[in-house]
Protein backbone atom coordinates (compact mmCIF):
# COMPACT_ATOMS: atom_id res chain seq x y z
CA UNK A 1 0.00 0.00 0.00
CA UNK A 2 2.73 2.46 0.98
CA UNK A 3 4.73 1.45 -2.09
CA UNK A 4 1.80 2.37 -4.36
CA UNK A 5 1.34 5.71 -2.63
CA UNK A 6 5.06 6.41 -2.97
CA UNK A 7 4.84 5.48 -6.67
CA UNK A 8 1.99 7.92 -7.28
CA UNK A 9 3.79 10.67 -5.38
CA UNK A 10 6.87 10.13 -7.55
CA UNK A 11 4.81 10.29 -10.76
CA UNK A 12 3.08 13.46 -9.58
CA UNK A 13 6.28 15.22 -8.54
CA UNK A 14 8.00 14.28 -11.82
CA UNK A 15 5.04 15.64 -13.78
CA UNK A 16 4.87 18.89 -11.85
CA UNK A 17 8.59 19.55 -12.12
CA UNK A 18 8.75 18.77 -15.83
CA UNK A 19 5.59 20.76 -16.64
CA UNK A 20 6.88 23.81 -14.76
CA UNK A 21 10.29 23.60 -16.45
CA UNK A 22 8.72 23.19 -19.90
CA UNK A 23 6.27 26.06 -19.31
CA UNK A 24 9.11 28.40 -18.34
CA UNK A 25 11.14 27.24 -21.34
CA UNK A 26 8.23 27.84 -23.73
CA UNK A 27 7.51 31.21 -22.14
CA UNK A 28 11.12 32.35 -22.59
CA UNK A 29 11.29 30.97 -26.14
CA UNK A 30 8.07 32.66 -27.24
CA UNK A 31 9.04 35.91 -25.60
CA UNK A 32 12.43 35.88 -27.34
CA UNK A 33 11.09 34.85 -30.78
CA UNK A 34 7.65 36.49 -30.95
CA UNK A 35 7.65 39.03 -28.08
CA UNK A 36 4.60 37.29 -26.62
CA UNK A 37 4.11 36.53 -22.94
CA UNK A 38 2.32 33.16 -22.80
CA UNK A 39 1.49 33.52 -19.12
CA UNK A 40 -0.52 36.68 -19.68
CA UNK A 41 -4.28 36.09 -20.36
CA UNK A 42 -4.38 39.26 -22.48
CA UNK A 43 -2.26 37.46 -25.11
CA UNK A 44 -4.92 34.81 -25.62
CA UNK A 45 -7.64 37.45 -25.99
CA UNK A 46 -5.58 39.05 -28.75
CA UNK A 47 -5.21 35.66 -30.48
CA UNK A 48 -8.97 35.10 -30.22
CA UNK A 49 -9.84 38.51 -31.65
CA UNK A 50 -7.34 38.05 -34.49
CA UNK A 51 -8.70 34.60 -35.37
CA UNK A 52 -12.37 35.58 -35.13
CA UNK A 53 -11.87 38.65 -37.30
CA UNK A 54 -10.56 36.45 -40.14
CA UNK A 55 -6.86 36.89 -39.64
CA UNK A 56 -4.56 34.88 -41.92
CA UNK A 57 -1.63 32.97 -40.47
CA UNK A 58 1.78 33.48 -42.06
CA UNK A 59 4.64 30.93 -41.99
CA UNK A 60 6.04 32.35 -38.77
CA UNK A 61 2.59 32.28 -37.18
CA UNK A 62 2.07 28.62 -38.15
CA UNK A 63 5.34 27.67 -36.42
CA UNK A 64 4.17 29.56 -33.31
CA UNK A 65 0.79 27.80 -33.44
CA UNK A 66 2.48 24.38 -33.80
CA UNK A 67 4.70 25.24 -30.83
CA UNK A 68 1.60 25.93 -28.74
CA UNK A 69 0.02 22.65 -29.86
CA UNK A 70 3.19 20.67 -29.08
CA UNK A 71 3.29 21.78 -25.46
CA UNK A 72 0.99 19.04 -24.15
CA UNK A 73 2.58 16.12 -26.05
CA UNK A 74 6.05 17.32 -25.02
CA UNK A 75 4.82 17.69 -21.46
CA UNK A 76 3.55 14.10 -21.29
CA UNK A 77 6.59 12.68 -23.14
CA UNK A 78 9.02 14.47 -20.83
CA UNK A 79 6.98 13.37 -17.81
CA UNK A 80 7.20 9.75 -18.94
CA UNK A 81 10.94 9.93 -19.70
CA UNK A 82 11.73 11.74 -16.47
CA UNK A 83 9.86 9.19 -14.39
CA UNK A 84 11.55 6.22 -16.07
CA UNK A 85 14.95 7.92 -15.76
CA UNK A 86 14.62 7.40 -11.98
CA UNK A 87 15.04 11.12 -11.47
CA UNK A 88 12.92 10.77 -8.35
CA UNK A 89 15.73 8.94 -6.57
CA UNK A 90 17.68 12.19 -6.56
CA UNK A 91 14.81 13.85 -4.73
CA UNK A 92 13.69 11.01 -2.48
CA UNK A 93 17.10 9.84 -1.20
CA UNK A 94 17.65 13.00 0.89
CA UNK A 95 14.04 12.87 2.10
CA UNK A 96 14.46 9.22 3.14
CA UNK A 97 17.66 10.11 5.01
CA UNK A 98 15.82 12.84 6.93
CA UNK A 99 12.88 10.58 7.76
CA UNK A 100 15.06 7.65 8.82
CA UNK A 101 17.59 9.73 10.78
CA UNK A 102 15.84 9.06 14.09
CA UNK A 103 15.75 5.31 13.45
CA UNK A 104 19.56 4.97 13.48
CA UNK A 105 19.56 4.68 17.27
CA UNK A 106 17.33 1.61 17.14
CA UNK A 107 19.21 -0.42 14.55
CA UNK A 108 21.07 -3.55 15.58
CA UNK A 109 24.82 -3.47 14.97
CA UNK A 110 26.07 -5.25 11.89
CA UNK A 111 27.70 -8.62 12.51
CA UNK A 112 30.49 -9.86 10.29
CA UNK A 113 30.23 -13.63 10.13
CA UNK A 114 33.84 -14.02 8.99
CA UNK A 115 35.10 -12.65 12.31
CA UNK A 116 33.05 -15.01 14.45
CA UNK A 117 35.08 -17.85 15.90
CA UNK A 118 33.04 -21.00 15.97
CA UNK A 119 34.52 -23.70 18.17
CA UNK A 120 33.72 -27.33 17.90
CA UNK A 121 32.20 -29.03 20.92
CA UNK A 122 34.78 -31.12 22.70
CA UNK A 123 34.33 -34.03 25.01
CA UNK A 124 35.58 -33.93 28.57
CA UNK A 125 38.40 -36.34 27.70
CA UNK A 126 39.65 -34.06 24.90
CA UNK A 127 39.66 -31.01 27.19
CA UNK A 128 41.60 -32.91 29.90
CA UNK A 129 44.09 -34.22 27.32
CA UNK A 130 44.73 -30.70 25.93
CA UNK A 131 45.33 -29.31 29.43
CA UNK A 132 47.72 -32.13 30.29
CA UNK A 133 49.69 -31.46 27.10
CA UNK A 134 49.82 -27.74 27.89
CA UNK A 135 51.11 -28.47 31.43
CA UNK A 136 53.67 -30.91 30.07
CA UNK A 137 55.01 -28.28 27.62
CA UNK A 138 55.17 -25.73 30.43
CA UNK A 139 57.10 -28.10 32.69
CA UNK A 140 59.51 -29.02 29.89
CA UNK A 141 60.27 -25.37 29.20
CA UNK A 142 60.91 -24.80 32.93
CA UNK A 143 63.14 -27.88 33.13
CA UNK A 144 65.18 -26.84 30.12
CA UNK A 145 65.52 -23.36 31.58
CA UNK A 146 66.74 -24.83 34.91
CA UNK A 147 69.19 -27.18 33.20
CA UNK A 148 70.55 -24.34 31.03
CA UNK A 149 70.99 -22.19 34.13
CA UNK A 150 72.87 -25.01 35.95
CA UNK A 151 75.14 -25.52 32.93
CA UNK A 152 76.03 -21.83 32.85
CA UNK A 153 76.86 -21.83 36.58
CA UNK A 154 79.08 -24.90 36.19
CA UNK A 155 80.90 -23.28 33.22
CA UNK A 156 81.53 -20.07 35.20
CA UNK A 157 82.87 -22.06 38.18
CA UNK A 158 85.25 -23.99 35.92
CA UNK A 159 86.47 -20.77 34.31
CA UNK A 160 87.10 -19.25 37.74
CA UNK A 161 89.15 -22.33 38.73
CA UNK A 162 91.50 -21.85 35.85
Amino acid sequence: MIKKIFHYICVLVAGILWSAFLALLFQQLFFYMYHINLLNPQTYRIFSVFWNSGGVLSGKDIIMFLGLLLYLPLCFYGWYRLYHYKFMRLITVPLNKIVNSGLDNYKAPDVNIKNLKIEEKKTLEQVVQERLEAEKKKNQSQNTANSDFRKKIIEQIEENKK
